[in-house]
């Protein structure tokens, strides 16, 4: 239940700082919910929950790339849940609101911000340019999520010019993954293309 998965990354994140490693040479990744864990990690620094500790930065983190992030939950008002449905994906609507619904029960609304991405208020990413260097965002171009997680790619985008957003033909919901559970020759055009973003957020600091 929120906010207890957000405050175990923050206490990681504050172990690998207290290593000694620092900021531009941490890249956050996450897949799907993983990538609700992102944004949720951001939202804190810019709004803190209670309970959670505040994370301090000496400078931004190197990178942050979202795939497939869970950005709404269910549905409601302007929700684009279906408007991608039944396309191919592995993940159908009616399932991943279903899952959805058990996440925000018991809820707070004021936890809703940081658990569905896409229905942030207009300016709650608003300086998230300081604490990250770079993001990347994903959906595949037949999964459920894919307009709601182009909706939160508009969002960031808005506060951070750095933000490069990719829909992957053909692609369904964390597709890059199974490129390497199968052993996937043929990777496509997505997956190499994350290996090189990270790669040179990698080589900045190398550099």
């Amino acid at each position: 239940m929120f906010p207890v998965q957000l405050k175990q990354a923050i206490l990681s994140i504050q172990h690998l700082l207290a290593l000694g490693f620092k900021p531009e040479n941490i890249q956050l990744v996450g897949d799907s919910a993983g990538g609700i864990l992102i944004h949720q990690v951001f939202s804190h620094i810019l709004h803190p929950v209670d309970g959670v500790p505040k994370l301090t930065l000496a400078s931004p983190f190197a990178g942050a790339y979202m795939m497939s992030p869970w950005a709404r939950l269910i549905d409601g008002e302007g929700s684009l849940l279906h408007a991608n449905d039944k396309r191919g994906d592995m993940i159908e609507a009616a399932t991943g609101i279903y899952w959805g619904s058990k996440v925000l029960d018991e809820a707070k609304p004021s936890a809703i911000p940081y658990l569905e991405p896409a229905r942030t208020p207009e300016n709650w990413l608003q300086g998230v340019d300081k604490y990250v260097q770079r993001v990347l965002i994903s959906a595949g171009d037949l999964e459920y999520l894919r307009d709601e997680i182009v909706v939160y790619g508009k969002h960031v985008e808005e506060h951070h010019r750095d933000t490069t957003i990719i829909v992957q033909e053909n692609g369904v919901h964390n597709d890059p993954l199974l490129d390497f559970l199968v052993g996937e020759e043929d990777l496509g055009n997505l997956t190499p293309k994350i290996v090189d973003w990270l790669d040179e957020g990698f080589s900045r600091y190398r550099s």
